[in-house]
């Protein structure tokens, strides 16, 4: 009874850790194809956890077309891209023209980078970008998490929090916020 036990724990660990194996190259090696419908290109950023690039342009126009060889899916250019859901959206259709309006675009092509939950817009971009520009925009968002904003305050720009925390300078600190006497303010002005 004792074998037949260590066998069956056997079989299921080993069940296990093959699906784990099976699931990981799955998700590794996802096919990366441009979406031409921006609402299933947002349900899907939501359902699968990256970021969404947005890509509006007038593909007939090479003014206002990306670079071919900056929307390939294969190469070097495959790997940068693999991290996002991608949307590429001809700008001079109706329907281009109501999710341009939707970004408030009003230069092709037009870039924007949705963060992974499909709520906030990273960063975007009207007009051409050069190959520099575009690896390190697709490398600089490809986590599709925003970043932790820095708050100064308005009194001689001390910086009071770099992150999601908040803090307040210290009692002990050199820089003492004068009264609300207009006197008094411009002498600590003058004092700098």
């Amino acid at each position: 009874m004792k074998g037949v036990l260590e066998m069956v724990h056997f079989f299921a660990i080993t069940a296990i850790v093959l699906s784990s194996a099976v699931a990981a190259t799955a998700s590794s090696s996802r096919p990366v194809e441009w979406q031409a419908d921006y609402g299933k290109a947002l349900a899907a950023t939501r359902a699968d956890d990256r970021p969404l690039l947005v890509v509006l342009e007038v593909p007939s126009d090479p003014k206002t077309a990306v670079e071919g060889e900056q929307l390939k899916t294969d190469g070097e250019q495959a790997k940068l891209l693999a991290s996002y859901q991608l949307c590429r959206v001809d700008a001079s259709t109706e329907y281009g023209q109501k999710v341009a309006k939707a970004f408030k675009a009003k230069k092709f092509p037009f870039t924007a980078i949705i963060d992974k939950t499909g709520s906030i817009v990273l960063h975007k971009k009207q007009g051409q970008l050069t190959d520099a520009e575009w690896n390190k925009t697709l490398s600089d968002y490809k986590s599709g998490e925003r970043t932790a904003y820095q708050y100064t305050s308005a009194y001689r720009g001390q910086l009071l929090d770099s992150g999601n925390t908040f803090s307040y300078p210290a009692a002990n600190s050199s820089i003492i916020s004068p009264s609300y006497c207009p006197s008094c303010q411009q002498n600590s002005q003058q004092s700098f």
